[in-house]
C-alpha cells in the first residue's frame, strides 16, 4: 500500500510554484498517494488551477483562507488532514508553511517538511523571520530550490545544514517549438524584428522598468529590435506608461497574462529577465530549455542556472547602460545568439529535468520515511 503525501500551498493564481507543482506532482503519484490541498481567498476560486490538476489526476481540496490570521482555515485544513491521514506533509510558501506544520502537528501526522521558493525581502522582517524559526524547529527537513536560498535558510531562518537539501526545478521538453509565423501574424510583429521578451509577473521584483529602459537605448542604435512583455500585475499601467514616455508606442506589446508559454518563446530571439532578486528564476531556465539566449541580473540563485559567456550574460542589477550594450551586441550576432541557446539548453538537460528533480524527491521522502 502506497504512503500518502500531502502538499498544502496558498495560491492566487498560476505563477511558479504553481507551475512546479503541476510538473512535480504527477511523477510522484506513481510511488505516493499524492494529495494537493490549496489555500484560496474567497472570490478567488482558481478554477482552472483545479481543472489543470484533475487532467493530471492530482486529488485536490480547496480550503478558504480569508486573512492572514484565521482560525477557521487553520481548523478547516485540520479536519481535512485527520481525514486524509497522510505519512507526510509537504508545505509550499509562507502561509502553506505555518498554516500546514501547525495543523499537521495537531493531526498528529509523523513527517514535515517544507520547500522554500524564494529568498522574499520580507523574510528577514524580525517577526517573520522568528516565525520561521519556530516554525522550522518542527519540521523533520527543508527542501530549497537553490543554493543560494539553501544558504539563505541556513544564516537568516537557522535551519541547520543536515536539514536542508536543494532539489532544483524540473522542466518538461516542449520541443519542437510551433512555427513562428502565425504567432507573429497574431501579435503584430514582423518577421524581420529581432524579438527582445521577458515572461514575469508585472512587480516591482522582476525589474522590468530597467529593461523598458535598456531597451529605449538600445533601439536607438538597432531600431530592428521589438520588445515583448508578457505577464500582468500592479505595475502594469506604471510601466505602459514608461514605455510611452520612451517613446515605443509599436515598437513595444504588452500582452498580458498568457498560458501559451511555448508559442511566446518560440518567437523571442533575446529573453532578458533584470530581477532584482530571485529564489530561482522558473522563466529563464524555461527559455533555456527552448534554446534561447538569455540575459540576466547577476544575483541571487540566477549564477545557478546561467553561465554568464557560456549559456547567456549575467549584469549587475539596475545597470541600464551594461544591460542595453548585450542587448544590442546579441541583437546583432546571430551566431552568439545560437551558441548560447544550445549551450543552455544542453545545461537544461544535464540539470534541471523533470525525472531528476522527482527521483531526488522521491529519494528524499524515502528517507524520512523508512521508520514508518
Amino acid at each position: 500500500m502506497k504512503k500518502r503525501v500531502v502538499h498544502i500551498v496558498k495560491a492566487t493564481g498560476i505563477h511558479g510554484t504553481e507551475k512546479h507543482l503541476l510538473t512535480l506532482l504527477p511523477g510522484l503519484n506513481s510511488r505516493y498517494d499524492v494529495f494537493l490541498i490549496v489555500l484560496t481567498e474567497p472570490g478567488n476560486s482558481l478554477g482552472r488551477y483545479f481543472e489543470k490538476l484533475k487532467e493530471k489526476d492530482i486529488n485536490s481540496y480547496n480550503v478558504i483562507i480569508r486573512s492572514d490570521l484565521d482560525p477557521v482555515c487553520l481548523w478547516n485544513l485540520y479536519r481535512l488532514l485527520k481525514k486524509i491521514k497522510p505519512s507526510l506533509v509537504h508545505t509550499h510558501l509562507i502561509h502553506g508553511d505555518i498554516y500546514g506544520t501547525i495543523a499537521a502537528r495537531l493531526a498528529d501526522v509523523e513527517k514535515i517538511i517544507s520547500t522554500k521558493h524564494n529568498d522574499d525581502q520580507f523574510r528577514q522582517n524580525r517577526v517573520i523571520k522568528a516565525l520561521n524559526i519556530a516554525i522550522s524547529k518542527k519540521t523533520a527537513g527543508t527542501i530549497t530550490i537553490s543554493n543560494w536560498i539553501r544558504n539563505f535558510i541556513i544564516e537568516i531562518e537557522e535551519v541547520p545544514p543536515e536539514k536542508a537539501r536543494t532539489i532544483y526545478y524540473g522542466l518538461k521538453d516542449v520541443f519542437p517549438l510551433p512555427e513562428t509565423s502565425a504567432i507573429r501574424s497574431e501579435l503584430g510583429i514582423a518577421e524581420n524584428r529581432v524579438v527582445v521578451g521577458i515572461i514575469a509577473r508585472l512587480v516591482n521584483q522582476k525589474g522590468h522598468k530597467y529593461l523598458i529602459d535598456a531597451f529605449h537605448r538600445a533601439r536607438q542604435k538597432n531600431s530592428r529590435i521589438f520588445l515583448l512583455i508578457v505577464g500582468d500585475g500592479e505595475l502594469k499601467n506604471e510601466l505602459r506608461r514608461q514605455a510611452k514616455e520612451r517613446g515605443l508606442e509599436g515598437e513595444a506589446l504588452f500582452t498580458g497574462f498568457r498560458e501559451d508559454t511555448e508559442k511566446i518563446l518560440s518567437i523571442i530571439d533575446i529573453f532578458v529577465h533584470p530581477s532584482l532578486w530571485e529564489g530561482f528564476g522558473l522563466s529563464i531556465l524555461e527559455a533555456m530549455s527552448t534554446g534561447k539566449a538569455v540575459i540576466a541580473t547577476k544575483l541571487s540563485a540566477i549564477p545557478e542556472l546561467v553561465i554568464d559567456g557560456e549559456t547567456g550574460v549575467l549584469v549587475p542589477s539596475k545597470e541600464t547602460e551594461l544591460l542595453s550594450k548585450k542587448i544590442l551586441e546579441l541583437s546583432e550576432n546571430t551566431e552568439l545568439r545560437s551558441r548560447f541557446g544550445n549551450n543552455g539548453r544542453e545545461r537544461w538537460k544535464k540539470m534541471f529535468s523533470v525525472d531528476k528533480m522527482i527521483r531526488e524527491t522521491e529519494n528524499y521522502y524515502d528517507e524520512l520515511l523508512t521508520d514508518l
